[in-house]
């Protein structure tokens, strides 16, 4: 379901006779995921990675395990890049780039304190992925990069509740981040 929604999505905005073979822009856009047999990441579209399908990438990157099965191209077998880190920022570090954007939904800059056992442990993983964050920004800092991270705020958290993987959540958390998307950006020198 997921590889025919981006297909569509290229056939439309791209050439509808070649949509697999369409890689929006080219090698500045890199898919993460990971090696299920052997534990190292993959990030398609960048110089020197495993050339696939741009919609085979997407498909692999969501691969999240408990819920989806691994995605086989060729001989490998990939799962959600996530498994590895919650960014995958720090590969950006010897990339030589001025400023990279950070979207990092399971981590928050912002603290709150909700009440539920589910959200309460879920905001205990999200300040794991946060410090992870942090870490992962630290090292774009020392390479010379400029990093603007957008994590989710108390209005987002909220939206969102403890389970991320909730799908009827899915409209409201859209409509809250349309909404809190542009003052939520931090921007760290």
């Amino acid at each position: 379901m997921l590889r025919a929604f981006i297909t569509g999505v290229l056939a439309r905005d791209h050439q509808p006779d070649a949509p697999s073979s369409c890689w929006p822009g080219g090698e500045r856009t890199w898919i993460t995921a990971v090696d299920y047999d052997t534990g190292q990441p993959a990030v398609f579209g960048r110089p020197g990675a495993p050339r696939v399908a741009f919609p085979d990438a997407v498909v692999a990157s969501c691969s999240v395990p408990g819920w989806y099965r691994p995605l086989r191209i060729g001989a490998h077998r990939y799962v959600d890049g996530g498994v590895r880190s919650g960014t995958n920022a720090d590969l950006l570090a010897g990339a030589g780039l001025a400023h990279a954007y950070v979207l990092a939904p399971a981590a928050s800059l912002t603290a709150d304190s909700p009440r539920g056992v589910l959200t309460r442990a879920e905001r205990f993983v999200r300040r794991r992925m946060t410090g992870a964050l942090l870490r992962e920004v630290e090292q774009l800092r020392a390479a010379g990069t400029q990093i603007t991270v957008l994590t989710p705020g108390p209005d987002d958290l909220a939206a969102m509740g403890g389970n991320l993987m909730d799908g009827q959540r899915r409209m409201s958390v859209l409509e809250t981040s349309l909404r809190t998307c542009p003052a939520a950006s931090v921007t760290m020198a």
